[in-house]
């Protein structure tokens, strides 16, 4: 990654990485490829039935640029075991194999749907695990760690991999739960630390991997989908 994206003395960790959807409207993963990005993390579905129609595409593109690739998926209080269909179904067309699974887990804005509830995580995450042998990385800021501590069990939820979006450059807050980060969403484009955009994207969500390039190609081998 060039000297000109990395910005140690603000943003720990390797600053290569950054989350899209179909928000994102004007992105050429070659020119920020060439620029230093290292993964992609994609919206892929939304409660039970949205699917981002930017997904596919977009998937197979990075894979072919040899960038990382990881897929979340936007929860809802719709039915868990349904939920868990469409995002196996939808990344599973594309290829699952390699494929970082993670799931968003913060108040949903959608006008007919709600949040999902802490016992519909837990039970989600012990279904996903069942079904596919790892327990996703779990997306989420500081409403989630403050709705962690309600005192209502907590289930594997710890044994998830932590992807935390605080937009500040006072990092670390953590829920007794975890004792570190493995993925931090330290901008949305606006808010948080610089740099903020990303040469092919424009401004855009942010994230820095706690380790270095070769610990996260390790991270993926070992927390990815095996297909």
């Amino acid at each position: 990654m060039n000297g000109a994206l990395r910005s140690p003395d603000v943003v720990p960790g390797l600053n290569a990485f950054v989350d899209l959807s179909h928000h994102n409207i004007d992105v050429d993963l070659a020119q920020a490829r060439d620029a230093g990005l290292v993964g992609v993390l994609h919206k892929a579905t939304q409660g039970d039935a949205f699917v981002d129609p930017t997904y596919a595409d977009r998937v197979r593109q990075a894979r072919s640029l040899g960038l990382l690739v990881g897929a979340y998926h936007f929860c809802t209080d719709d039915d868990v075991p349904a939920q868990i269909q469409r995002f196996l179904d939808t990344v599973t067309q594309s290829g699952a194999a390699g494929v970082l699974p993670c799931i968003d887990w913060e108040p949903n804005p959608t006008p007919g749907q709600g949040t999902m509830s802490k016992a519909q995580l837990v039970s989600f995450i012990d279904a996903f695990h069942q079904r596919t042998d790892r327990f996703p990385v779990l997306y989420g800021g500081y409403w989630m760690l403050s709705a962690l501590s309600d005192g209502s069990p907590s289930g594997s939820i710890g044994r998830c991999p932590l992807w935390q979006s605080f937009y500040s450059a006072s990092f670390g807050w953590l829920s007794d739960l975890w004792d570190r980060w493995t993925l931090l969403q330290y901008t949305d484009g606006t808010l948080g630390p610089a740099p903020h955009g990303f040469p092919g994207l424009g401004v855009v969500d942010r994230d820095t991997f706690n380790g270095t390039l070769e610990e996260a190609r390790e991270f993926w081998r070992t927390h990815a989908l095996p297909g």
